[in-house]
C-alpha cells in the first residue's frame, strides 16, 4: 500500500505537461523538445527531400560524372598550355641537379612520394620498374622522364606532381629517377614497354 509521502509531487508550473500515464506510480511529463531543434529537425527533413529529387529525378550528377569531367577539363586544360603543360629547361636542370643538396633533395621526395608505387630502390610494385630501360610512357629521357612525374598517368593512376612539387623537387626527383637506371635492384618487377637504350 502506497504512503503518502512515496506519492509523487507535481509542481504547479508542471500541471500542464503532465501526462496521463501512471506505471506503478511513476507519472510522465511531456516536455517538448527545444524549438531551435526542431527548426532544425524539420529543416533537414525539407532538404532531404530536395537532395533526393534532384539526384533521383532530376538528372544531378554522380561521383563517377563529376570525376569524368573534372578529368575532361584538366585534359583541355593540359593542352592549352602546350602538349604536356610542363615547361622543361635542361641547362636549368642541369644547374639545380649537380648540387649535394639536390641530390639529398631528390632521394628524399621519390622516398616520401614514389616509393608506395615505385619501391624503395626503382624496383616496381604497383608502378613499373624505374631502374630498367624499358619505358611506358615516354622514352626514357630527361624530358619525358620530367613531364610523366609532372603530368602523372592518369589512366595508371598516377597523380599529377606539377603543383604539388616545387620546379626544384621536380628536378631533384627527375635526377634520382634517372641515376636508378641501370641499378638492377633485387627483386625488380618484369620489364614493360619499350626498349630505349
Amino acid at each position: 500500500m502506497k504512503r503518502d509521502e512515496d506519492e509523487v509531487k507535481v509542481f504547479e508550473d508542471e500541471k500542464s505537461i503532465l501526462l496521463d500515464h501512471d506505471y506503478d506510480g511513476i507519472r510522465e511529463l511531456n516536455h517538448p523538445l527545444p524549438s531551435w531543434w526542431l527548426t532544425i529537425f524539420y529543416i533537414t527533413i525539407v532538404f532531404s527531400a530536395i537532395y533526393y529529387t534532384y539526384y533521383t529525378f532530376l538528372g544531378g550528377k554522380n561521383l563517377m560524372q563529376e570525376y569524368e569531367e573534372d578529368l575532361a577539363s584538366i585534359t583541355v586544360n593540359n593542352s592549352d598550355n602546350g602538349s604536356n603543360g610542363s615547361a622543361f629547361d635542361l641547362d636549368k636542370y642541369n644547374a639545380i641537379t649537380m648540387t649535394p643538396e639536390s641530390i639529398k633533395k631528390g632521394k628524399k621526395v621519390f622516398k616520401r612520394k614514389c616509393k608506395a608505387c615505385h619501391g624503395a630502390e626503382g624496383e616496381g610494385g604497383i608502378g613499373p620498374n624505374l631502374a630498367d630501360s624499358y619505358w611506358l610512357n615516354g622514352n626514357g629521357s630527361i624530358k619525358d622522364v620530367y613531364d610523366v612525374i609532372y603530368n602523372g598517368v592518369v589512366k595508371n593512376g598516377m597523380q599529377a606532381w606539377g603543383t604539388a612539387l616545387s620546379e626544384e623537387e621536380m628536378m631533384a626527383v627527375t635526377k634520382f629517377v634517372m641515376d636508378l637506371k641501370g641499378t638492377n635492384p633485387e627483386n625488380a618487377k618484369e620489364a614493360q614497354g619499350t626498349l630505349f637504350e
